[in-house]
């Protein structure tokens, strides 16, 4: 766990990162319960994550959602290029902006 003191403010941000390694094929069980704790911001590195399944993209997409409605961050870092690709194919925006790409509503409609 590392701590993030944001800029002008008192309050230190709790932040936690959990690394994938190998495949994502489902739940990680690890990062529900940090997301439902006391937790500012979860980062996902992601830098040996190795394969994606279907449902290890709804499970990031229920995440990213529940994270929102508690007003929690998460983050995917080291991404690298080919999980990049699924997120990208997958057209879920929230997966893009997690990874820190740019969201289709910027760009408008694409062909």
């Amino acid at each position: 766990m590392s701590t993030k003191k944001d800029e002008g403010k008192t309050t230190d941000k709790k932040i936690e990162r959990v690394r994938i390694m190998g495949s994502l094929e489902r739940a990680v069980d690890e990062i529900d319960r940090l997301l439902a704790g006391s937790t500012d911001e979860v980062e996902i590195d992601f830098s040996t994550c190795t394969f994606i399944a279907v449902e290890g993209l709804e499970w990031l997409e229920e995440l990213l959602l529940r994270a929102d409605s508690v007003k929690r961050t998460v983050r995917f870092v080291n991404v690298p290029p080919t999980i990049y690709k699924v997120f990208k194919i997958s057209h879920i925006e929230s997966l893009m902006k997690a990874a820190g790409g740019v969201s289709s509503t910027k760009l408008g409609p694409a062909c």
